[in-house]
């Protein structure tokens, strides 16, 4: 059996946090779509099967969609104007991959069960 896990969106979070939430949100749908469409089959789950297939392929756009919208939001509130990513808090710089690893761990308190 499977637990769904969202992460909650706050009006006081960062955009890249929010989108990275949504994404979050978004791909746990997939994988419990994934889940009732292994039960349809299993079942023999008709035009029902059709529809859950049809709202995944859905989920699975709106899913790369917010993915889009986590990189640039992160791409933006990272970079200076000349595109250089900064850590704002030391004055260091770090990798695009270094920042978005960051955030994850930060995003993690907005998780629940």
């Amino acid at each position: 059996m499977s637990g769904m896990c969202i992460m909650e969106v706050h009006s006081g979070q960062r955009q890249s946090t929010m989108a990275q939430a949504m994404a979050h949100n978004a791909s746990t749908l997939d994988r419990d779509l994934d889940m009732l469409i292994t039960v349809l089959v299993n079942r023999h789950g008709g035009v029902l099967l059709d529809s859950v297939r049809a709202a995944q392929d859905h989920i699975h756009r709106a899913y790369a969609g917010l993915l889009d919208v986590y990189g640039e939001s992160v791409a933006a509130e990272v970079t200076d104007p000349d595109g250089h990513v900064h850590d704002h808090d030391h004055g260091q710089e770090r990798s695009f991959v270094e920042v978005a690893h960051h955030d994850a761990g930060l995003a993690r308190k907005f998780e629940t069960r």
